[in-house]
């Protein structure tokens, strides 16, 4: 059961782009639907930007050359753009909205909002995770036994979990169960067990 609000066709939302090379990248933009298609699992929409909210120098990096979803149908659309010919965020705007028909783009409507404030709100959870996920992973690729003698080696949970402490400060969740999740590590005997 679909659980989001839904929008239609001509409406102002916000949305959370992602492209192919980086899905895990996601831009909050402000945009039209330009089209809407529905189906049995959930809705979708083309939108036409109108405002991007990240600054150019992180657009150049993970916006320009890269490619989004363009129509329903297929197809994609490409951010082919000279690095060297933007210089502001405002610039790039410009050329977006007075070649709209270019850059259309998909999203499902799950990464998207009525209001700034949600799409934020949701942006920031995705983030929080994301980063989270970096945490766990950093933990397993540095903990590893065949990598006790390399420069990053973690012998133990409690000094990775310490240095972690100190590198999050103030920002360190209050949950008593915040490592016990953000590094489980199922031991031999539980993988057993999932057989």
């Amino acid at each position: 059961m679909i659980r989001h609000k839904l929008f239609s066709k001509g409406e102002y939302i916000h949305a959370l782009i992602t492209n192919s090379k980086f899905p895990n990248v996601l831009i909050p933009v402000r945009c039209i639907i330009h089209d809407v298609e529905f189906n049995d699992k959930m809705p979708r929409y083309q939108i036409r930007i109108i405002r991007i909210y990240d600054d150019v120098d992180f657009l150049k990096r993970y916006m320009f050359g890269m490619k989004y979803d363009k129509s329903f149908s297929g197809g994609y659309t490409k951010f082919n753009l000279s690095r060297k010919r933007f210089k502001t965020r405002k610039e790039l705007e410009d050329h977006i909205n007075s070649n709209w028909e270019s850059y259309l783009i998909v999203v499902d409507s799950v990464m998207c909002s009525k209001t700034h404030t949600e799409i934020i709100e949701l942006y920031t959870n995705i983030q929080d995770f994301l980063i989270e996920r970096k945490f766990k992973e950093l933990f397993e690729l540095s903990n590893r036994s065949t990598y006790s003698s390399g420069k990053y080696f973690y012998k133990s949970r409690g000094i990775f979990e310490a240095h972690l402490k100190k590198f999050l400060g103030e920002r360190l969740d209050p949950d008593p169960e915040y490592f016990n999740k953000l590094l489980f590590k199922p031991k031999s005997r539980e993988l057993d067990d999932l057989e």
